[in-house]
Formats: structure tokens, sequence, C-alpha cells
């Protein structure tokens, strides 16, 4: 089996200036294999991709994994000072972090886990406010 590629991809320029259109490619995650190419096609999800099984649903522990390792993984976020938490998949964040930049992206990163129902971030930022 393949290894799989992930790759977060967003626009760092601010908000959007209208909105998304039907068929247009989403902020978030990416899934593939490491090597394009004719292993591409086992990866295309059909109509039931996503749905389980009635009643299953992730652990926290592995949720809980998850999170860590996709934003150790992310260069544009020092994750040292952030705890993770998860309870019945709802994931709370909390510490410090250098931006509202960061902020946003540990944020943005928690929510693309599978399994995440709901992110609680509280994290707090080391810059001064500008009053």
């Amino acid at each position: 089996m393949e290894p799989l590629e992930r790759r977060y991809f967003a626009r760092d320029d601010g908000p959007r200036e209208r909105p998304r259109r039907r068929g247009a490619a989403e902020l978030g995650w990416q899934f593939g294999p490491a090597v394009p190419g004719a292993g591409d096609t086992t990866l295309v999800p059909g109509p039931h991709a996503g749905r389980g099984p009635r009643d299953w649903r992730r652990t926290d522990e592995r949720i809980r994994e998850e999170v860590c390792q996709w934003m150790s993984d992310d260069a544009r976020l020092d994750a040292r000072e952030i705890d993770v938490r998860v309870q019945d998949g709802d994931v709370t964040l909390d510490g410090r972090v250098a931006d509202r930049a960061a902020r946003r992206l540990a944020e943005d990163i928690a929510a693309a886990v599978p399994g995440v129902r709901d992110v609680f971030n509280r994290l707090r930022t080391a810059e001064p406010r500008a009053d």
C-alpha cells in the first residue's frame, strides 16, 4: 500500500471577496498517494465515502494523536505551548501562540481531523492588542 500524503491548503490573503462557487475547492486538507500516477484512482471517494458502521466513532485518543501529529507536521505553526484535549469528539485547544494567524491555523488544523465534532479555541496570542 502506498503512503498517503497530507497537504494543507488555504488562502492567506484575508477574507474572501465573494462566496465560493459550487464545485470550487474548499479550504482544508487534501489526501492522496505520495507518488502521483495510476494509484490516484484507488483513493477517489465514491458516494459512500466517510460513512462508517452505525454508532461507530473514532476514539478520543486517536483524534488527539492525529491533531497533535498534524500540528507538529505543519511548518507554519509552533505548537510547543499548545495543550490538546478531546472529549466526545470535541477538541479544546489551550495555551499560547505567537499571533492571530497561528491561532486560526491551529483551529483549522484541528477541525480538519476526521472525527472532530467541534473545536473550542482557547489559545492566547503573545502579541499585544492595539487599542
